[in-house]
């Protein structure tokens, strides 16, 4: 709000006040507006030349003075001289104060200036106080010490906004690479000639680099800082993605430097980089603010058009950017490049600001009324909205001050709302201070509101990269180590197949499931040791958790925490007493992204040894669903009651074991059998011995057609050696070999498998404990020696199997198998029908007597055919499955592979061990990359941490 108090003891000339939003003008008389160019320069060396007092007015009691920003005045020397003097500030209150006023002003000496003074002082303190709040004016009054009456939002400046917003720094810089993490950012964007560059010199008190076409070619960081004094002022550079500190400049310099490091980044055409240049401005009586300055959007090349919006929507799209569009007031404002794609990214406009420059160049009138209309039409908040006057091409020329300008922009202002009319609404921001201290507070609020999102994405970022970094694994070293890292990979291996193969199944088998998810039966243990429990007792605490001490373990995609809270409180009992503080002790427990946990129960314990005391806490079978839903967790507020607790000194380790009993989780669409190898081979098993009954049913050996073949057969030999009507021996043999034909196959068909059974689990057993991302010439080696061991044991059982079918040519058994086969079904002949098995129902005593003698000599060889291929069958398939198991299980996995395993590895030397264990180059510089971001996310926590415990202190302390 701009205020031309009357000038001299009684008045004479034209007063303005400001009442809520509206501005009315009393008189005709002219103002300072109408001044020539000559009268202008005279009033401003009027103003310079005199005294001025910069004051300090008092705000109103209450709620509304609790938020408001304060009110200055600037006072001639003498109320009766000819000076004129004016008013303006923040006015408002709470989060939707509208923001006006011109305050970057150089400070001067205070001066008090009584309540009972001239008229026209008076007046003045009447005109600031119907600026700042509805109160009466009678209640305000002018302090005699601008210090000792700073209002709340300064004294909240001083003691929180410098640190809140370092932090801020702090985050915005070490968490650029991380997509997923965003801290507040004033984004300042414009089209290209829009005078972006000139309000950021308002802003920064400095200047900075002009010229035609493109200037800003990178992002410019702009960390604006008070100084403490006038000696202290300077300014630091650097390249955002250097770990250099920067390099001190004077302000002069600044310029300079801009443009220098501007060609190292981008080079000295035109490119556009997205490498932000960091610039750090000590200057005293600045206001704390830290801006992005994106290059101006230009419409004349369209390829750099094109690269300067896409850089600009990257950094105007996260929810946590605050966005100043810069739009020069010649302009048809909505049609502003920059507000348009504030409107793709901030439909609502809650995050969007409007700044309208070089308004002393709107020569038509109706300047109120045209951004008054811009507000409506794009429904942006009026607060959020500001005019302001940058310094003219002519003004830099000349090198005017920017104090100067300031005071000029307050003339111009000034004209340009006289100009719209007798009756206009100024429900916007005037000035270049009004921006800032708005910015300051939207800043702040913005940072405050949005910081804990960004600790809780850098906190879940860690452990996501601390996992990731895990499966990377570490180089190995020398090789001593190499040797060691392949031993105990060896061991590790084959003494996990060993169990797979007698069923006793591992934490590493069962900890995963196919899609790398923690699977039921998982047991495994967390540790964390606490080197002095007293002073983690000691430390303050505002709520009833105190600090919190934890231990993590990535288990399957689950993270597990083991939390101890060396205060926990027990809750308030019915006397509301002072409840104790013991130490207490929690398992929590979180999920993989996209993956919903229907049902969890874990029994776990967890045990607390200080010295020789030891404190034990068991919870059997919670169901830890509903606690990874909310956050939550199970576990015990006193494992160590507090009179112990008091009592202990020295370090306390914590050990708990869990136990998951069930899991159910949403289950995917496709899932792998991931048995254990044992499981693997009896279905094979299994599978074998189906196949050999599939070859020919029962119902083949009874039907008319495995008669007629007889028949034949008979018929064939008729007339030959034997007693009459008998049917030659070798019949019966004959018929056999026949139905052999087909084992081979099935058999050569179970070899197979068995065998690409066992080469897949070693393989994927390998694949784990020989890091196969990790070290794949290794991997490849010991993959290599596995297929080539077990191609060699097939190729003998092989001939064991081919061995064994010759057996059976011989058509002989001791086997009572085979007879009592016969006796069953001849008795099940003269059961009655509904009563014998399926394939027998054709046949009975009474059909039989029916047959001639050749025809039920027919039928005998058939049950006997029967009753041998069955017999056959089970001799065939124990055999063929204990040469496998043999051959193919229990040879290579218990006798023959570890040796081998050695032998490929061991007998190289040091040099090519070392090379077989080195990373590929990608992985190296996965895990170069991945340690990097790391770190850098790490300082960020540290730097939360420290502004935690600082806070605390202060907390503390009050």
């Amino acid at each position: 709000s701009l205020v031309d108090a009357n000038k001299g003891t009684g008045g004479g000339k034209d007063q303005l006040q400001v009442i809520g939003t509206t501005r009315k003008k009393k008189t005709n008389a002219s103002s300072a507006s109408s001044k020539t160019k000559r009268e202008r320069d005279n009033y401003l060396k009027n103003i310079n030349n005199n005294n001025t007092t910069l004051q300090q007015v008092e705000l109103p009691t209450g709620n509304a003075a609790a938020s408001a920003t304060p009110a200055f005045t600037f006072a001639a020397p003498n109320a009766g001289t000819s000076s004129g003097s004016f008013a303006f500030g923040n006015t408002g209150t709470g989060t939707s104060t509208s923001s006006f006023g011109l305050l970057s002003v150089p400070p001067v000496t205070p001066r008090t200036v009584s309540a009972s003074s001239s008229p026209a002082s008076s007046k003045q303190a009447t005109t600031i106080a119907s600026s700042s709040s509805s109160s009466s004016s009678n209640n305000n009054t002018i302090p005699t010490d601008r210090s000792s009456s700073a209002t709340a939002f300064e004294s909240l400046t001083k003691e929180h906004i410098r640190p809140l917003i370092e932090l801020n720094d702090q985050i915005n810089a070490l968490t650029s690479k991380e997509n997923a993490i965003n801290a507040t950012r004033i984004v300042v964007a414009g089209d290209q000639s829009h005078g972006k560059t000139s309000l950021l010199e308002a802003l920064s008190g400095v200047d900075l680099p002009r010229g035609e076409g493109i200037q800003t070619r990178v992002p410019l960081i702009l960390q604006l800082r008070s100084a403490t004094s006038g000696n202290d002022e300077h300014a630091t550079i650097k390249i955002g993605s250097s770990v250099f500190n920067g390099e001190r400049i004077s302000l002069d310099e600044i310029a300079g430097k801009v443009r220098e490091y501007t060609n190292k980044i981008a080079g000295d055409g035109k490119e556009i980089v997205d490498d932000p240049i960091e610039l750090k401005i000590y200057r005293t009586d600045q206001d704390d603010l830290t801006l992005v300055d994106l290059p101006g959007i230009t419409r004349t090349d369209r390829r750099l058009q094109d690269m300067i919006q896409n850089m600009c929507q990257k950094y105007m799209k996260p929810e946590e950017s605050i966005l100043l569009n810069v739009v020069t007031a010649m302009v048809d404002i909505p049609t502003s490049a920059s507000l348009m794609l504030s409107r793709e990214v901030d439909a609502a406009g809650e995050r969007t600001l409007l700044c309208v420059t070089k308004v002393d160049q709107h020569k038509e009138g109706g300047l109120a009324a045209k951004i008054n209309s811009a507000i409506e039409d794009m429904q942006l908040d009026p607060n959020h909205v500001f005019a302001v006057r940058n310094r003219t091409q002519q003004e830099n020329d000349d090198a005017v001050p920017l104090d100067e300008v300031r005071q000029l922009e307050k003339l111009d202002l000034d004209r340009l709302m006289d100009e719209d009319g007798d009756e206009y609404d100024v429900a916007f921001g005037l000035g270049v201070g009004a921006l800032s201290k708005a910015l300051v507070k939207i800043q702040y609020e913005q940072i405050a509101q949005t910081l804990p999102k960004a600790r809780t994405a850098i906190y879940e970022q860690i452990d996501k990269l601390e996992s990731r970094l895990d499966k990377l694994g570490t180089p190995v070293g020398d090789a001593t180590a190499c040797r060691a890292k392949v031993m105990h990979c060896v061991e590790a291996s084959i003494s996990e197949l060993q169990n797979e193969v007698l069923g006793r199944a591992t934490a590493s088998s069962l900890d995963l499931d196919a899609d790398g998810i923690l699977s039921e039966g998982a047991s495994f243990g967390l540790s964390l040791t606490v080197d002095d429990l007293k002073a983690e007792r000691k430390k303050p605490c505002k709520d009833s958790n105190g600090p919190i001490l934890s231990a993590k373990k990535h288990v399957g995609g689950f993270r597990f925490e083991l939390q101890v809270y060396p205060q926990r409180s027990e809750k308030k009992g019915e006397d509301d007493a002072e409840p104790p503080r013991n130490v207490g002790c929690f398992l929590r427990i979180y999920a993989p992204s996209e993956t919903e946990v229907k049902s969890m129960v874990v029994t776990f314990s967890v045990v607390a040894l200080a010295g020789i005391k030891c404190f034990l806490y068991d919870i059997s079978e919670k169901d830890f669903s509903g606690q990874i839903k909310e956050g939550g967790g199970w576990g015990t507020r006193s494992l160590i009651k507090e009179s112990a607790a008091n009592a202990i000194a020295g370090p306390v380790k914590f050990e708990a074991s869990v136990f998951v009993e069930k899991l159910v989780v949403e289950q995917k669409e496709e899932e792998v059998d991931a048995a254990l190898l044992c499981a693997q081979l009896n279905t094979l098993q299994d599978e074998f011995v189906s196949s050999l009954d599939t070859l020919y049913s029962n119902h083949y050996f009874f039907s008319s057609a495995f008669r007629k073949k007889l028949g034949h057969e008979v018929s064939g030999c008729r007339g030959g050696i034997g007693l009459p009507g008998a049917i030659a021996p070798h019949v019966p043999v004959n018929i056999l070999k026949d139905l052999r034909q087909k084992l081979p196959d099935v058999v050569e068909t179970y070899r197979d498998r068995v065998k690409e059974a066992c080469v897949e689990k070693v393989d994927s057993l390998v694949d784990h404990h020989f890091e196969s991302k990790l070290y794949p010439k290794l991997n490849e080696l010991i993959s290599n020696k596995c297929t080539i061991l077990f191609d060699q044991q097939e190729d003998k059982l092989a001939d064991h199997h081919d061995l064994i079918l010759e057996w059976e040519e011989s058509v002989c058994s001791s086997n009572h198998y085979f007879m009592d086969t016969v006796q069953s079904i001849r008795s099940s002949l003269s059961d009655e029908e509904e009563d014998r098995p399926a394939y027998l129902k054709q046949l009975s005593d009474y059909k039989i007597k029916l047959m001639s003698n050749e025809d039920q000599r027919l039928v005998d060889m058939q049950i006997e055919i029967f009753a041998y291929w069955k017999l056959m069958k089970k001799r065939l398939a124990d055999y063929i499955i204990m040469s496998t198991c043999s051959e193919l299980v229990n040879k290579p996995i218990n006798i023959m592979l570890k040796p081998a395993l050695l032998e490929a590895t061991m007998s190289r030397g040091d040099k090519e061990l070392v090379k077989l264990l080195s990373a590929d180059a990608t992985i190296v510089q996965k895990r170069a990359e991945l340690a990097a971001r790391l770190e850098r996310l790490c300082k960020a926590r540290t730097s939360l941490e420290e502004y935690d415990e600082k806070m605390q202190l202060c907390w503390f302390a009050e």
